[in-house]
Parts: C-alpha cells; structure tokens; sequence
C-alpha cells in the first residue's frame, strides 16, 4: 500500500546526540559533579545509554524516504554543537537545531530530554502538526499521514494501558514518575483524573498551538516551565505526556489503545494474544532491544522502536546493524 499525502504539512522532530563524544562527556560530567549527580538511585536517568549513537537516526532517515514520504520537513534536534558526520545539511528538507536555541536563554547547557521535548514549539517554523521521535524509532512500513492526524487534524495518541491508576508500576523507574506528573497536573488543572495512560514505544503526534496554549495555563505553566529548567532529569519532571493528556481534555486528539506484539513469552498464548489483538498490533509500535532475538524481521508493524538498553552487548547492536542495512540498504537523500 502507498502513503497518501495529507491536506495539512507535517513535520518530523528528532532528538539526536552524540554519547561518545569527548567533549559531551566532559561537559557533562562537569555539570553531574557541581550538582552532586555521580550516583543516582534512578537507573534511568544519567545511564550512558541514553545518550550512546549507533547511527540509528541514519537508517531511521532512510526509512522516512521509502515508507513516509509525505514528511514535509525534518528538524533534528542536538546540542553542544554536534551534527552527525555524515548528515547533508544542505538538504532543503533538513534543518539542525541547537537545543539551547529553543530553551531558556539561562537554562543551558541541558541534559535532560523533558526538559528539550517540553520546549520543541519553540522551533522556529515548525508546522503546526508535527511528529516527534527519537533517533532510534523507525517507520517499518508503508505508514500514511492518518497514523497521527485526522483529515481534520485531530492527533491520534497511541497509548499503552497501566493498569495500576495513580501508582507507577516501578516507582524505581523515574520515567514512571514522569508520567505520574503529568497526570497529576491535568487532574489539578481540570479535575481529570487519567492515570491510565502510558506512552508508547513509538512516535507521537503533536501539535504545535496546543502545546503553546497547554505551556500557558496558569497552573500548568509551573510544572513545564520547572522541568524546561532541570538540567539533568529529576523525579519532579513532568513528561511530554502532558501535551497529549492536554489535548485529549480539550478534544484535539483520539486516544487510541495499543497492544504490542507479544513474542518470546509463550509460544501458544503470544499466538492467541497476537491473535486476537491482530488489527490493534499492527498500528501499534513495536519495542525491543535486539531485532534478531525479537523475531523483528516478520513483525510488520508501522513503527518501530529498538531501545539502546544499558544491558545491550554488542552482539546486541551487531544484530540490529545487520537488521537496518537489510531493512534500508539504499543512501538517503539527507546522507551526504
């Protein structure tokens, strides 16, 4: 099936950054030092994973040009100077963003992805639809525009259901806490308690007025505007779960229930699941950390995500390298 254009543009939003390079880490570890970060009782939040690059975005580019060519512009956003090597920044379709240049003007240098996500309206022409990911989230097959967005624009927010309400399922987990905040926010702004949702393992849609109007709500405003401000992330944060719980209240986007494939569990009831849930698991993102060992060649949903875990080996990563150059061979035209 070909992907139809859309009556409105749409952009595409990566957060990108270099983990390995000599100067980030230098800097950040300057920084983890004078606010007494070395260690941290949150696995997630200074691990070097986050950070590491496998050249993931450059397959993800290449998967834009063969299954979602009706992207309309690219921005990647970055920090502390970086590009990647061998990005064509020449490219028309293709814009490098400083991250200081769309956060406080006093709150650089950042470490903190919250802190960037919650700021991304701030990119200068950035359409007022656009779709946010990160440089490990791939467009797996032929995705059209009504993925994200209704003819009339309305977002579609793909969620996976905690079923534990206002308790996170490992309050170990500070993306756990992040997403209680958000929650927690909205229910104090409008008396909506939505607890339930947990973003998905894939790329969200957003759009640019909402986040504007959600980033000036009087009581809003003190949750995004304390997390655009914490350098590294911190429990208190609120994720950009917000904008999508913020939209849901006010109409603009369709919360849709995802179910992942299951695999590698129990070969009958991952076959009944997979079964039953067929139509939702197609349209939903597809999460793991090793293609090969997920069984990630037969899975044929839209987007996948194949997360850097910290326990990832390198077999780990040969594996998946092997899954992009078999999945897109072919140079893009944002490669130089």
């Amino acid at each position: 099936m070909g992907c139809t254009m859309s009556s409105f543009p749409i952009d595409l939003v990566y957060l990108w950054i270099d983990g390995s390079s000599a100067e980030f880490n230098a800097i950040k570890n300057k920084y983890l030092r004078l606010a007494g970060r070395q260690e941290t009782k949150f696995t997630d939040a200074i691990g070097g994973s986050i950070y590491r690059d496998n050249d993931e975005l450059k397959y993800s580019l290449r998967s834009v040009v063969a299954n979602a060519p009706w992207i309309n512009h690219i921005y990647i956003v970055t920090g502390f100077g970086q590009v990647p090597k061998w990005l064509n920044t020449n490219n028309p379709r293709v814009t490098v963003v400083p991250q200081e240049s769309i956060l406080p003007v006093d709150a650089s240098p950042v470490f903190n992805s919250c802190a960037i996500e919650a700021s991304l309206a701030n990119i200068p022409e950035l359409a007022e639809h656009f779709v946010l990911a990160n440089d490990d989230m791939f467009f797996n097959e032929p995705t059209p525009p009504d993925y994200f967005f209704d003819k009339n624009g309305c977002a579609k927010f793909r969620y996976n259901n905690r079923k534990n309400g206002h308790l996170a399922g490992d309050t170990k987990s500070i993306h756990q806490w992040h997403l209680i905040n958000a929650a927690s926010a909205i229910e104090r702004a409008f008396g909506v308690r939505m607890y339930k949702y947990k973003s998905s393992h894939g790329m969200d849609p957003y759009i640019k007025s909402s986040i504007i109007e959600c980033a000036a709500n009087p009581i809003l405003v003190e949750y995004i505007q304390a997390t655009r401000y914490r350098r590294f992330r911190d429990r208190a944060d609120v994720h950009r779960l917000i904008f999508n719980l913020y939209d849901i209240v006010h109409g603009r986007a369709k919360a849709i229930r995802c179910h992942g494939k299951h695999v590698g569990h129990n070969k009958i009831l991952d076959f009944i699941y997979n079964l039953i849930h067929c139509v939702s698991i197609r349209n939903s993102a597809f999460y793991c950390t090793d293609a090969a060992e997920s069984g990630l060649t037969r899975v044929h949903a839209r987007v996948v995500c194949i997360n850097d875990s910290m326990d990832n080996t390198d077999t780990n990563r040969e594996h998946n390298w092997s899954f992009f150059e078999s999945k897109f061979p072919n140079k893009s035209e944002f490669e130089k």
